[in-house]
């Protein structure tokens, strides 16, 4: 009777074995995100690592425009670091549903650990196809007004997009002191094949009315094709 115990236990372990080893998660494949970064005021070098264990490779930041485009390999969270002491200086986690992303940094105020805040737009050319307007207000205060005569109330954050065509015409307005004063007032060319972010950011001035922007134009003729898909 040895030989059908031994048989029997050894059947045993192998099924044990094999439960667990199925009961194991399935690898998860390693996430890509396409990204280009964007400050609306001077910041300090900064770099990422484009994966993990990767030595950190420096961010270009331009004054008007979109950097080129980087990738991140990896987990959720995108880390970032001083270039020069390699100090953590900001940290974003973008969603799931976001391929392509642009980062917006901001400078935090001096009570924050991290040096800079990142704001995550969803930047796929897919969900925002040429003739695209968005607004990412982040100029704290209330806006209403026109764009292409059609009325809009803008919520602090990034603003739902909006068809413009080839042009936007855009007038918002700000109350006080029970009168309404103009805030913002532009014309934003976008052309054929363009699309824009603007970003309204607060008045110069404390007290002051009028808001500082930043517009971002591109255009789906330089987007390279993968990114059209």
């Amino acid at each position: 009777m040895d030989v059908p115990r031994r048989y029997l236990g050894a059947l045993l372990i192998s099924a044990i074995l094999g439960g667990a080893a199925s009961a194991q998660p399935a690898h998860r494949p390693v996430r890509k995100i396409t990204f280009t970064v964007f400050a609306a005021e001077p910041i300090e070098p900064v770099a990422y690592a484009p994966h993990p264990g990767a030595p950190p490779v420096p961010l270009v930041f331009f004054p008007t425009a979109r950097s080129p485009r980087c990738l991140h390999a990896g987990p959720d969270t995108v880390r970032f670091y001083d270039s020069v002491t390699g100090d953590p200086v900001a940290s974003v986690t973008v969603p799931p549903e976001i391929r392509t992303a642009l980062f917006i940094f901001s400078v935090n105020d001096a009570t924050v650990s991290k040096r800079y805040r990142v704001q995550v737009v969803d930047d796929d050319l897919a969900q925002y196809p040429p003739g695209t307007l968005r607004i990412l207000n982040l100029s704290g205060l209330q806006l209403t007004g026109m764009i292409n005569r059609q009325p809009v109330t803008l919520r602090e954050g990034l603003n739902r997009p909006l068809h413009a065509g080839t042009s936007a015409s855009v007038i918002l307005r700000t109350p006080f002191r029970d009168r309404s004063y103009q805030a913002y007032a532009e014309t934003i060319p976008l052309g054929a094949s363009g699309r824009a972010l603007l970003l309204l950011l607060p008045p110069y001035r404390p007290g002051a009315l009028e808001v500082q922007s930043r517009l971002l134009l591109d255009s789906s003729a330089a987007v390279p094709w993968e990114q059209r898909n």
